[in-house]
């Protein structure tokens, strides 16, 4: 009787051994090797669609640098603790910044919930990037079914990466540049990088952040691979 206590105390000590190890693994690989990310708005359709849950490797960029087309999971800022502070029905989303506050409310940053982002790199450290009206896109923007019939008047952009246009076969239309959004000409500082949508007409992006670039230090993960729903799965290009 006695030896059957003694195996079953030994047989519960080692399934708490296996428990905490498993715990132990789980936590490193999901907190320093990997990153389990979920994407809740349009921003990147429709090459990642509301929905999609993906796979990112945190330590692509250990040894090397982004590289522009990744996509890249980073640390845009807070969720401001201000029940009071919403957009909508939403909490309201902030940047990082110098004062460790809420611009909008003033409520301190200390405690509050990170938001993390998915966007494409699109310009690099260094480069001058603009966004500016094109013709030849605005013809294109008016055979889309989305805007044949409509009444909608809306001018087409393009990015110019030091001068030269960047054709960027991810998105699933043309860039409208109107008078809610104007454009963009600026430099890139060293160690930033210029991040945008793929679903560039219904994406919160560099283009209207208070900040324009994202440091590399808060990039955390280049995304690979979605893992659902199953039918989206696959290599993230």
């Amino acid at each position: 009787m006695e030896n059957n206590k003694k195996s079953l105390k030994s047989e519960i000590l080692e399934w708490v051994v296996i428990l905490i190890t498993a715990f132990i693994v789980a936590f490193f690989i999901n907190n320093v090797i990997i990153t389990n990310s979920f994407i809740p708005t349009p921003s990147m359709e429709s090459n990642l669609p509301v929905g999609s849950r993906l796979f990112g490797f945190r330590l692509n960029y250990l040894f090397s640098k982004p590289k522009r087309g990744d996509v890249v999971i980073f640390d845009y800022g807070y969720e401001c603790k201000n029940k009071e502070c919403k957009v909508g029905d939403s909490p309201y989303m902030y940047q990082k910044n110098e004062e460790g506050k809420c611009p909008r409310c003033g409520t301190e940053s200390k405690g509050a919930k990170k938001v993390h982002f998915i966007k494409r790199v699109v310009g690099l450290p260094g480069e001058h990037i603009e966004i500016k009206s094109d013709y030849a896109a605005e013809q294109e923007l008016f055979k889309t079914t989305r805007f044949q019939d409509s009444s909608i008047k809306a001018t087409c952009g393009h990015v110019y990466i030091n001068g030269e246009k960047y054709e960027e076969d991810y998105l699933n239309e043309p860039m409208i540049v109107n008078s809610f959004f104007t454009g963009v000409d600026v430099t890139i500082p060293e160690d930033c990088y210029f991040l945008l949508g793929d679903n560039r007409n219904n994406s919160e992006d560099a283009r209207f952040w208070p900040n324009k670039f994202i440091n590399i230090k808060d990039i955390e993960a280049k995304a690979y691979v979605i893992y659902w729903p199953l039918n989206r799965m696959g290599i993230i290009r």
